[in-house]
């Protein structure tokens, strides 16, 4: 007969729920890890992981199993007439979220952890115990809960801004793709490009929705991602997803601990998205398993795990909206600071920047 309580349960199978459920349940909790869709499926996501979140990515799987997977060397940024590029030390890594996700969560299983798939969480209720009532009307109940559902989460009721914007993926067949995530600016959005194989590259566009609402539109809004996508061959079908939002990171909601982009969303061009997802995985699940040993109360909990996204997660937030206000200035201001940006000491800080803090 299946459990109905646990000491943790983490809402959302993504790279931020199966780490913090891998961290909690290695640290002896009995973790249940809810899943509303079936796993592994295509995402729309860069699949860019950084070389900051490559070792905890390894620690978590056991193992470095996506060492064969392209390196990713170098950013470079078209946009307009103007082209930069920026040095990735050391480099990252392109892995597809289809394979991500896979592992992660059989890792989860290998780990202790008990993930049920096909099933929603729709209500979270606080109290001593709290209770998770499902679509399948079963209710599940833990001393700690984990939101890691993603940015529209039925769980969370957060003020959204009104500019709407939409991201779309697919991948592409191409002959020797290049070693670097290539990042195509144009008005209203910007399309990233890297290698996922050596004979195919993975095309993912953030658009905000009165701009373009296909692939083949973005490629058109900038003549060298046209130039480039003119041989491309699709693998797949796009996908879209919409509407995304910005808002501050927040890193609860009704005593549930926030994670992944259920904290926040992070502009897809600083690349750290996947990363910002492990790390605040693993450092919920750390002050989690604190309230679980009795080490400490579910609110001061709830403050380390604060405070720690705070220091090393929010930065990366911050800068990255600055990046977000640049693309917006006027012609000659992006002109000037891309011609800046290019020099290498800048290139470096600007990489640093939109980077978690260790």
């Amino acid at each position: 007969m299946e459990k109905s309580e646990y000491d943790l349960i983490v809402v959302g199978a993504g790279p931020a729920g199966t780490a913090c459920a891998i961290t909690a349940s290695r640290s002896g909790a009995g973790v249940l890890l809810l899943e509303k869709d079936k796993l592994p499926r295509h995402k729309v996501c860069g699949e860019f992981v950084s070389p900051e979140s490559l070792q905890l990515l390894s620690s978590l799987l056991g193992k470095d199993r996506f060492a064969s997977n392209p390196a990713i060397d170098s950013a470079r940024v078209f946009y307009g007439t103007k082209t930069i590029t920026l040095p990735i030390e050391p480099p990252a890594r392109s892995i597809p979220r289809f394979d991500l996700d896979a592992t992660l969560l059989q890792a989860a299983r290998e780990n202790g952890v008990h993930a049920v798939e096909r099933i929603a969480a729709c209500e979270v209720v606080p109290g001593e115990k709290f209770q998770v009532r499902t679509t399948t009307e079963k209710t599940y109940r833990a001393r700690a809960v984990v939101n890691a559902s993603g940015r529209w989460s039925q769980l969370t009721q957060f003020a959204h801004s009104k500019e709407k914007w939409i991201g779309i993926k697919a991948h592409f067949r191409e002959a020797a793709p290049s070693s670097s995530v290539d990042l195509y600016f144009f008005e209203g959005g910007y399309c990233g490009v890297q290698p996922v194989a050596d004979n195919a590259v993975n095309a993912s566009a953030m658009v905000r929705a009165d701009v373009a609402h296909s692939l083949e539109e973005v490629f058109s809004k900038n003549a060298d991602l046209w130039r480039r996508s003119c041989d491309w061959e699709p693998l797949f079908e796009a996908i879209t997803t919409s509407p995304l939002y910005f808002r501050r990171p927040e890193t609860q909601d009704q005593g549930m601990f926030l994670v992944g982009d259920s904290a926040a969303f992070i502009d897809p061009f600083a690349g750290d998205g996947i990363s910002l997802a492990l790390h605040s995985g693993e450092l919920a699940a750390r002050s989690v398993v604190k309230f679980l040993q009795s080490k400490c109360s579910l609110e001061e909990a709830h403050q380390q795990y604060h405070a720690a996204y705070s220091k090393q997660l929010a930065p990366a937030f911050r800068n990255a909206a600055q990046v977000r206000r640049f693309l917006s200035a006027p012609e000659w201001v992006r002109s000037v600071l891309l011609s800046i940006a290019g020099t290498k000491p800048v290139a470096k800080a600007l990489v640093r920047r939109t980077r978690i803090k260790s």
